[in-house]
C-alpha cells in the first residue's frame, strides 16, 4: 500500500515539473579559496564585512554543524534541504529554537559523505569530494609559497536569472568571535556590572531569548551566479586579518549617584579588519577562472552537466526526533 501511494505522489509531482523542466538550466560550480600571507602595503581599515542577502543559501553549516560538532537534539532548525528551498526563512534567527555549535575552524574540504545526485526542482545540492576536479590545481597552489588555502567544495545548481538567483555563503578558517566582534571591534572585556550573578529570565518563557555568539569567519561573503544569456559570477568575500586600528575610547566613571561619560578619546587597540574581494564577471563554461586581490585568490569553474530528469524520491520513513537538525547563520 505504501509502495502504491508513494508512486502516484510520485506521478503527480513529476507531472507539476513537466512543465517547468525544459526552464531548468544546471551547472556545476567547483570554488577553491585561498591566502596569499605576504606583506602588502594597502590597508582596508574601513572595508567593512560582508552585507549577505536574506535569501542566502547556506551549503555548508549543515555539514559542518551536524558531522563534526553535533547540534542539540530533539528540536527544529533547518536541514540542508530547508536551506535550498527556503533560504529567507533559515536565515531569520526567529525561525529556529536550536543553538547551533559550530567548529573553531572549518575544515578545508567541504563535501557531502557520499556521491550525490541533483533532481529537478530540487535547490543547490553540495558533492561529495570525489566528484571535484580540482585535484591537481590545489596541489599546484599549495606548492606556492605563502599560500594559505582556506576552503575548497563543489556543487549543482539550477541557474537562475539575476532576479531570481540566490546567492551561495561561503565561509573558511577559523573563527574569531571570542576575541572580535562581526564588525572587528575587540570583545568588550567584562566589567564589575557584567560579573554580576545572572538573573534566571526562565519564568519570561519565550519572550525571553538568550543571546546568541555569531561565528566570525577568517574568511566571510557569498558567491552568486546567474544566466543571462551568459554566465556572471558576482564574488562578495572578505578576508579579515587582525591588526590594529585608532578606535574610540569612552570609558564610564561611576560613582554613588550617577554614571558619568568621560569624553571619547582615541587609542590604538586590536582591530579584525576586513580585506574585500568584490568583482562581477561575465564568464564561459568549462573555462577555469581566477578571481584575486592582493590577499585573497579564488579558483572557480562553471561546468556543464547531465541535466536532472527525475524529482527526489519520496522517503516515506520519518526522520528520528533524536535526529540533529542545523540552525541557520545569525550573522
Amino acid at each position: 500500500m505504501l509502495r502504491k501511494i508513494a508512486m502516484t505522489i510520485a506521478a503527480i509531482t513529476a507531472l507539476s515539473h513537466s512543465f517547468s523542466a525544459h526552464a531548468e538550466s544546471w551547472f556545476e560550480v567547483e570554488v577553491f579559496v585561498f591566502e596569499r600571507q605576504q606583506t602588502s602595503v594597502e590597508k582596508w581599515l574601513d572595508a567593512t564585512p560582508p552585507k549577505l542577502r536574506k535569501d542566502t543559501v547556506d551549503i555548508i553549516t549543515p555539514v559542518i554543524s551536524t558531522d563534526i560538532t553535533g547540534v542539540a537534539v530533539g528540536l527544529n532548525g533547518c536541514s540542508s534541504t530547508d536551506w535550498a528551498s527556503d533560504a529567507s526563512n533559515c536565515n531569520d534567527p526567529k525561525v529556529s529554537n536550536i543553538t547551533t555549535t559550530y567548529p573553531s575552524q572549518v575544515p578545508f574540504n567541504i563535501a557531502a559523505s557520499k556521491p550525490q545526485t541533483a533532481y529537478l526542482g530540487q535547490g543547490p545540492l553540495l558533492l561529495a569530494q570525489s566528484q571535484g576536479k580540482f585535484n591537481d590545481i590545489i596541489r599546484t597552489i599549495q606548492r606556492e609559497p605563502y599560500v594559505k588555502s582556506l576552503v575548497h567544495l563543489t556543487w549543482q545548481q539550477n541557474m537562475q536569472s539575476r532576479r531570481r538567483s540566490k546567492p551561495i555563503r561561503i565561509f573558511g578558517g577559523q573563527d574569531f568571535s571570542k576575541s572580535f566582534e562581526y564588525h572587528g571591534l575587540s570583545v568588550k572585556k567584562p566589567t564589575q556590572i557584567d560579573a554580576m550573578p545572572s538573573t534566571d529570565f526562565s519564568a519570561l518563557g519565550s519572550f525571553y531569548e538568550a543571546p546568541k555568539i555569531t561565528p566570525v569567519w577568517e574568511l566571510d561573503g557569498s558567491i552568486n551566479i546567474y544566466l543571462s544569456h551568459y554566465l556572471y559570477i558576482e564574488n562578495n568575500l572578505v578576508l579579515r586579518k587582525v591588526t590594529q586600528k585608532m578606535v574610540e575610547s569612552s570609558p564610564l566613571t561611576f560613582n554613588e549617584y550617577a554614571a558619568l561619560e568621560i569624553e571619547g578619546k582615541k587609542q590604538l587597540a586590536p582591530y579584525l579588519e576586513s580585506i574585500p574581494l568584490i568583482q562581477n564577471r561575465r564568464v564561459r563554461s568549462g573555462e577555469i577562472h581566477y578571481f584575486d586581490n592582493p590577499q585573497l585568490g579564488i579558483v572557480m569553474q562553471i561546468r556543464k552537466m547531465a541535466q536532472p530528469t527525475n524529482v527526489k524520491p519520496i522517503d516515506l520513513i520519518e526522520p528520528s526526533s533524536s535526529s540533529a537538525q542545523p540552525v541557520p547563520y545569525t550573522g
